[in-house]
């Protein structure tokens, strides 16, 4: 069970919240390169300046989120670190998962691990929303969020998820007609 913050900590992470709020609107027409030095800039002085552990974590987490949406628009391979960097340190909601999943798919264009990672992605999504009793609009959220994961990284949405490359089956054997 989670604990109440103490009064300075509320202010702590207020304070955070508003520098990271600005400094998302600072950058947002910065190159990529320069998004991501910036963000980490902001977690070494960030990490500075927490006093306990779970703010540490959440610090990193919510950078992690921030990094993951900022190199989403480039190539797999400046993306996926940060994606792994984030699934290590895990998702503190639904919604952050949800945003991993989709920004994953817009990454993984031209790239064959990057459409498996969404795969991934999309079918532990799925199994942990299933039996799930969620408020009508969570599943819509949910079902939208999956329904654009799958369309960026050119799943099959009507058929459900591609597993890999299907299997073909051995061709039969002719049946042996012994001429007697």
């Amino acid at each position: 069970m989670p604990r109440d913050l103490t009064q300075e900590e509320r202010e702590r992470s207020l304070r955070w919240a508003q520098e990271r709020e600005r400094l998302f609107v600072l950058l947002r027409n910065a190159p990529m390169a320069e998004k991501v030095r910036a963000y980490k800039l902001f977690e070494r002085r960030r990490l500075k300046d927490v006093g306990t552990a779970f703010e540490k974590r959440e610090a990193r987490r919510r950078i992690a989120e921030d990094l993951v949406m900022v190199t989403s628009e480039g190539p797999w391979r400046l993306f996926s670190p940060y994606l792994r960097r984030l699934e290590k340190l895990g998702f503190s909601t639904m919604d952050g998962r949800l945003l991993a999943c989709v920004m994953s798919a817009k990454a993984s264009k031209g790239s064959v691990a990057g459409v498996r990672k969404t795969a991934e992605l999309i079918m532990d999504i799925e199994r942990r929303t299933r039996g799930q009793k969620y408020h009508p609009a969570l599943w819509e959220e949910i079902n939208s969020a999956l329904t654009r994961a799958r369309r960026f990284a050119g799943l099959d949405s009507e058929k459900g998820l591609v597993a890999g490359p299907k299997r073909r089956k051995k061709p039969r054997a002719r049946a042996r007609h012994s001429a007697e």
